[in-house]
């Protein structure tokens, strides 16, 4: 295996690149104000209870609204979402509003949607590990994945 002279941190995220994942947009609201990021740090935990967990940068703008609202929703992408995603990853799109009004805001055209109460959150370096209880989940019309993979966006063939 070969090593070279960049950090642990610059090594790793090379490592991770490797690694495919789905994309999700995590989306919370309270006292009027909506965040939403894109993140692919997002798994299952257990079925019983219904848990899954997602991971958020504490100087994310999503952050201070998740942990006062106590809800969050975790939308799946589907495939031709790449500008939902860039959108929610700091790259907005000028009049693009595709989160719902509705209390938990859940992102048109998702495969699904997740809508969860926090269940517990832990540190995690400069991240937040944040557990949801899933109280509700929204299937959409489309069913195949967005899929990231070596820093670009990919299809299932």
């Amino acid at each position: 295996m070969k090593t070279t002279e960049t950090s642990l941190s610059d090594q790793l995220r090379q490592v991770m690149s490797h690694w495919p994942s789905g994309v999700t947009v995590i989306a919370a609201r309270y006292a009027g104000e909506t965040r939403g990021m894109t993140a692919s740090s997002f798994t299952s935990v257990s079925l019983e209870p219904p848990l899954i967990l997602v991971c958020i940068n504490e100087a994310a703008q999503l952050w201070p609204i998740l942990e006062k609202a106590g809800r969050f929703t975790v939308n799946l992408l589907a495939e031709g979402h790449e500008h939902t995603s860039a959108h929610f990853a700091g790259r907005p799109l000028e009049g693009y509003d595709p989160l719902s009004k509705e209390e938990d805001p859940v992102l048109e055209g998702a495969l699904a949607s997740l809508i969860c109460n926090t269940w517990a959150v832990y540190p995690g370096g400069t991240h937040k590990i944040v557990v949801g209880k899933v109280e509700k989940v929204k299937v959409g019309e489309n069913t195949r994945p967005l899929l990231y993979w070596n820093r670009d966006y990919r299809q299932l063939p």
